[in-house]
């Protein structure tokens, strides 16, 4: 681990560049991103698509917490391969297995309970994305354990947690754009190959949640917004602790280790 060899240059950045910096991270690593992020989230998808067909009525206002308590798992994996892939690793499937299996216990403890309670009391829930953002990074990540990543996403968040809030809801934003325009953009796309010019129309009208272009477009914008996430967790640490210095320190022990070795 060198300071030299990390995917991104270490430097605060502010909300656009860390989007960008977004696309440009996906964009050098679409094969192991895409499948990091398809593993973690396939299971999900078609747990809703069945639980949603047998149980209809559920898809009327349940789906938005079911979302909220599955996305942090869904995204896990991802986040591991992000962690790895931010210094140069190698994401080795039966690594990235084991992170995630050692972290089961506390993501039970942490984003299914704790998570699950503020998000049932609905009054409480703005403070997952204020105080609670960098749950899943601390938790896979920082390898802390029980409910100690609370005490350490407390810190990490303090002094920005209107910030974060705020940046939660751009993306809710954006995600929310780019499923509509994605679902009628693919819908016009279809209609121009199978009828032989663009319109609007279609003769099977788009099943909500169970359409397929839909979930395609809702879990990609929930993969995008961990990878946002997982670059302002980097870009906090780095304004909190001078993560550079850490880097440095860090490859200067590697490297006495090595002599002395």
């Amino acid at each position: 681990m060198a300071y030299d060899r990390t995917l991104i240059q270490i430097r605060e950045r502010n909300f656009l560049d860390i989007l960008d910096l977004s696309l440009v991270v996906i964009r050098r690593w679409p094969g192991r991103l895409g499948l990091a992020a398809a593993s973690g989230i396939l299971p999900f998808a078609l747990f809703d698509i069945w639980i949603f067909r047998a149980h209809p009525d559920l898809s009327n206002g349940w789906w938005i917490p079911l979302l909220a308590l599955e996305s942090p798992w869904a995204t896990a994996l991802l986040t591991v391969v992000l962690g790895g892939l931010l210094f140069g690793e190698r994401p080795r499937p039966t690594k990235v297995a084991m992170k995630f299996l050692r972290a089961i216990p506390t993501m039970l403890l942490n984003q299914l309970l704790v998570r699950g309670a503020l998000l049932t009391t609905f009054l409480f829930s703005p403070l997952i994305p204020a105080r609670l953002a960098f749950l899943n990074e601390v938790i896979l990540l920082e390898r802390t354990t029980g409910i100690r990543p609370l005490r350490r996403c407390y810190k990490l968040c303090e002094s920005r947690e209107g910030d974060l809030l705020g940046r939660s809801l751009a993306l809710l934003f954006f995600s929310v754009a780019f499923i509509v325009c994605f679902t009628m953009g693919t819908g016009m796309i279809a209609s121009v190959v199978i009828r032989g010019e663009p319109t609007w129309y279609e003769d099977r009208p788009i099943s909500g949640l169970l359409d397929l272009r839909v979930q395609f477009a809702l879990w990609g914008s929930i993969a995008f917004s961990a990878v946002v996430r997982f670059l302002t967790y980097v870009d906090q640490r780095i304004r909190l602790e001078g993560w550079a210095v850490e880097l440095s320190l860090r490859d200067a022990g590697h490297a006495l280790e090595k002599s002395l070795s």
